[in-house]
């Protein structure tokens, strides 16, 4: 049971998750080369993972969506996307209020601050974020398989 799980969550979030880091770096590195200040930093990087995550997230939900309706014998098109944004919304909206506007960019000024290592500290804040956001996003997918939303 715990095994499919992870094997289910791998699947569902490990590609959105390759995407976010390297964004998140790359922000974060691009943005320290022009400015020396953390928070701004720590901002920055949260928004560059938010930028890579979410648009993998919405590739990954237009590609399964689409593939339900091909199954229908119907066709995907832009009226579908009302739907496939209140999929992500219920499933990432609450935990990413709470982790995008304090927690991530907490954990991505304070690492690196405490580790003296740029990359590795932005890496470290990350996944603590990570696992922060991650707490409430499987409550929220879960909650959503039950209702069948």
């Amino acid at each position: 049971m715990i095994l499919q799980k992870i094997k289910e969550f791998s699947k569902r979030y490990l590609p959105a998750e390759i995407v976010g880091t390297i964004t998140a770096i790359c922000a974060a590195s691009i943005t320290h080369v022009f400015s020396d200040n953390p928070v701004f930093i720590a901002y920055i990087a949260t928004f560059g993972e938010a930028i890579g995550f979410f648009s993998t997230i919405l590739i990954q939900h237009i590609f399964t969506f689409s593939k339900k309706r091909k199954a229908a014998n119907k066709q995907f098109s832009l009226l579908d996307f009302p739907k496939i944004i209140s999929h992500i919304l219920l499933e990432f909206g609450p935990a990413e209020i709470i982790d995008g506007l304090v927690l991530r960019p907490f954990f991505m000024y304070l690492f690196p601050l405490l580790i003296k290592k740029f990359i590795l500290g932005i890496l470290l804040g990350k996944i603590a974020g990570d696992i922060t956001f991650y707490l409430i996003v499987i409550v929220s997918y879960e909650m959503k398989k039950k209702l069948k939303f």
